[in-house]
């Protein structure tokens, strides 16, 4: 929930709504919980008719380059879900999350695309962000191009995005 940045979907109006609907509805839900471990798959199987097992990727891949690990470079989830478990956490009048990466008046690049991608744009562009570059590695596409052309015989390809 907290990787979703509220201007996607909104914790409140949509998240609890639907989670309420179901719960009305008679489904159950169990959460932080890790099926083998904390909930025996045989039990499962034992108590339910259907089992729906959701989950999101929680591991970052990480890129191995000089500088990687220099002060301010940030994995994409780390960075969305502390911006929405903050701005949850101060609707409900709590103290902010920590820890709590902000973008305001910074140039951010964003190595990456796809939703999370666009998520880390998006966010960064709310905070008040300085500047803001979008890289992304995608598969090059087959094209006949010159011998003398670089990266012919590449298999990747680079497209930037840059705002502001």
């Amino acid at each position: 929930m907290y990787g979703i940045p509220n201007m996607k979907l909104d914790k409140d109006q949509v998240v609890q709504r639907r989670v309420d609907l179901l719960e009305a509805e008679g489904v159950r839900f169990f959460t932080n919980c890790e099926v083998g471990k904390d909930y025996p798959v045989g039990k499962l199987r034992e108590e339910f008719d259907a089992i729906v097992l959701c989950g999101g990727s929680t591991k970052p891949n990480d890129l191995p380059i000089p500088g990687r690990n220099l002060k301010g470079i940030y994995y994409a989830m780390d960075f969305l879900r502390g911006n929405t478990k903050h701005l949850l956490d101060h609707r409900m009048g709590r103290n902010g999350y920590d820890p709590y990466i902000s973008a305001k008046g910074k140039d951010v690049i964003v190595i990456g695309g796809g939703d999370t991608g666009t998520d880390c744009v998006g966010t960064s562009l709310r905070h008040g962000c300085k500047s803001l570059a979008q890289f992304e590695i995608v598969p090059r596409r087959r094209m006949p191009a010159p011998r003398t052309t670089p990266g012919r015989n590449g298999r990747v390809s680079t497209r930037w995005t840059t705002v502001r």
